[in-house]
């Protein structure tokens, strides 16, 4: 395990990876409006470059510092669009078919998913339901990509459910999308693994999702009073800390 972790500058030996398989797979995937990205790649479901958003954004600069550990970047290419069905379904069917394809490409590449907003709805249905392809066939996360995923990372997510076990930490309301009886979120923990959460000196359950919630957010707290959004659109303030979770999460032996 790292005993610390520091982000205030680049080491030397931190880097960017250039190839997939290198260490781990970081996959971003922006909110609603937030810029698209460029060179697609994977039959156009990806990104190398931008399309993370100005939420997910700072943990990719904060995982750039981290010595030693060469992530490989990428942004989903799904519109984000106001049209909310569409671009989520849009959005589940490649991230599925994406991580699928790292798992199958690279099969001991750790996986780190990050979202914000939509980008959250995204990640949430991908993990908690089963999605249909064009064809009308069940089309999942196989079993070993699953098992891939490391850490996840949402932000003000619409389809927040109070009182699950993966907020961190909870918040009193649901989402301003969440739909009765509020059992969608139950199944995000089961990413899960036995180790040893940071500052722990015993073995317990560790949870692979962590739900942030801003208090008085429009979207995850069902709050009018923040319809400029400034609270949904303040989360980059947790990249240092979620970079260090993120690294902790690839040193705890699983």
């Amino acid at each position: 395990m790292l005993g610390s972790v520091l982000f205030g500058g680049a080491s030397a030996n931190a880097a960017l990876s250039s190839s997939m398989c290198d260490f781990a797979v970081f996959v971003g995937v922006r909110g609603t409006g937030a810029p698209a990205g460029s060179n697609l790649v994977h039959n156009g479901r990806v990104w190398t470059n931008g399309g993370l958003g100005d939420q997910v954004a700072p943990i990719r600069s904060a995982l750039i510092n981290v010595p030693d550990m060469p992530f490989y970047f990428l942004s989903l290419a799904y519109p984000a669009t106001a049209a909310l069905s569409p671009s989520i379904e849009d959005g589940r069917l490649k991230l599925i078919a994406e991580l699928n394809y790292i798992n199958q490409t690279c099969p001991y590449a750790p996986i780190i998913l990050a979202g914000h907003s939509q980008g959250a709805q995204v990640i949430s249905k991908v993990l908690t339901g089963a999605a249909t392809s064009p064809l009308g066939a069940p089309f999942n996360l196989t079993p070993a990509a699953k098992a891939n995923i490391r850490a996840v990372v949402l932000y003000g997510d619409p389809f927040y459910e109070s009182g699950k076990l993966t907020n961190y930490p909870n918040r009193p309301k649901n989402g301003l999308l969440s739909t009765i009886p509020y059992t969608q979120k139950n199944s995000l923990a089961t990413y899960n693994y036995l180790g040893w959460p940071a500052g722990s000196n015993s073995q317990q359950t560790v949870y692979k999702v962590r739900e942030f919630c801003n208090i008085g957010d429009f979207f995850c707290q069902s709050n009018p009073g923040d319809s400029s959004y400034a609270i949904h659109n303040s989360y980059a303030q947790y990249a240092n800390s979620v970079a260090g979770w993120i690294t902790y999460e690839l040193t705890d032996p699983i």
